[in-house]
Formats: C-alpha cells, sequence, structure tokens
C-alpha cells in the first residue's frame, strides 16, 4: 500500500480526522518503533579513512548512510596498497585497546590493529533505520510514498495508527482492540524477519516459546 493509502484506511476506520501531519507524526512513531525488528540489510563500501599508527576512526553524522545505520554488522577494510586485500575485522569490546578489529561508540567507528600502511577504504553491513515519513503540502504527497517492510505487513501501521488515535481520543475498549491487533501482527512481523534475516536465531524464538 501506498503511505497515503494506508493514512486513508486508519482515518476510515478509527472515524478520527487529523490533520496529514498528524498522521504522519503517528506514522514515524510506528516507524522507530518497528525499526529494530525490521532488519533492513543495507552495505555501504568506500568509505575512505586515513590510517594512523595503525588507527583509523570514521565520523558516523558525517556519512549520509551510516548516519540511517540502526545497527552496524560487520565491518571489513581493504589497504589502499598494490595487491591489498579486504579482510572481514572482529568487532571488540570497549575497552580492548590492543587486538585487531573494530568498535563503536555514540559518534564514531574506530578501526585499531592495521599495518603500516597510512589510507584505506572500509566497507560496512549494517540493519539502517526506517525512513522517516514527510508530507509536502502543495501538491499533496508523501515522500517516500511506500514503506519500506514487506507490503503483507503494512496492516501494521493501519492498526498502530488506529490504536493511537484511540488512545488520544480515549475510547478504552477500541483501543484495546487495536493495540491487540497491532501486537499480535508486530509478533508475527518480528517473527518473520527473523527467520529472513537471522534464521540461526529462531532456536530462540522457539524456546521462548516453550516449544
Amino acid at each position: 500500500m501506498l503511505v497515503a493509502d494506508i493514512i486513508a484506511l486508519a482515518e476510515a476506520q478509527a472515524d478520527e480526522s487529523y490533520g496529514p501531519q498528524d498522521w504522519v507524526d503517528l506514522f514515524n512513531l510506528c516507524q522507530d518503533e518497528l525499526t529494530p525488528l525490521a532488519k533492513m540489510l543495507t552495505t555501504k563500501a568506500g568509505i575512505v579513512v586515513t590510517v594512523t599508527s595503525g588507527k583509523a576512526e570514521i565520523t558516523i553524522a558525517s556519512d549520509t548512510d551510516l548516519v540511517t545505520a540502526h545497527r552496524i554488522l560487520n565491518v571489513y577494510y581493504t589497504p589502499t596498497i598494490t595487491g591489498g586485500k579486504e579482510v572481514q575485522l572482529r568487532r571488540l569490546q570497549a575497552f580492548d585497546s590492543a587486538s585487531k578489529g573494530w568498535k563503536l561508540d555514540g559518534a564514531k567507528l574506530y578501526i585499531q590493529g592495521l599495518s603500516t600502511e597510512t589510507a584505506g577504504t572500509v566497507r560496512a553491513d549494517f540493519y539502517k533505520k526506517l525512513a522517516h515519513v514527510v508530507y509536502v503540502a502543495s501538491p499533496e504527497s508523501y515522500t517516500p510514498t511506500t514503506p519500506e517492510i514487506p507490503e503483507e505487513f503494512h496492516d501494521l501501521y493501519v492498526a498502530y495508527l488506529c490504536y493511537k488515535c484511540q488512545q488520544r481520543e480515549e475510547e478504552p475498549e477500541d483501543e484495546a482492540d487495536f493495540k491487540g491487533e497491532y501486537k499480535t501482527r508486530k509478533e508475527e512481523f518480528a517473527v518473520a524477519r527473523i527467520a529472513q534475516m537471522e534464521p540461526w536465531n529462531l532456536k530462540y524464538l522457539q524456546q521462548g516459546g516453550g516449544s
């Protein structure tokens, strides 16, 4: 479904009339809530770094792609030398200042334990944040026009928007119905995304469910 269709359907089902920006604000709250479950895999390659004393760092906010990362998964490094080969680096604990690998804080990605080269490139795999929707009044449009998650789960947004509407309007019975629908679909979405992106983790869900 298009974002516009989702909002129109939610407005009809909830029987509430809000301004477009109010709907978008609620939609974006849902995006933030679904981001950890969505596991939208993205790769950024060719990040140029300067190596000093075997170390390099990347300011996340300065990279238009990495700034959208919800969770960085893998980091690879290729030295800028003749015959330089890409190597996958190990994630290190924050206090490890000696091992070869990478670590992260809220602002920077750090690489250490490199050789004597002075430059290289980095490739990173990460799960990205779901993009916030922007409303444009004239001509009326929503960007992006379509949610990034699989279409079979677009009803998640409808349930969430209706649930939040009823919460605002203090309609407890309707709120509980939509909240229950959203919770059920969100759990199904989480399992589906784990099965798609991290099937090796399904066993932990099964253990948690007692099966």
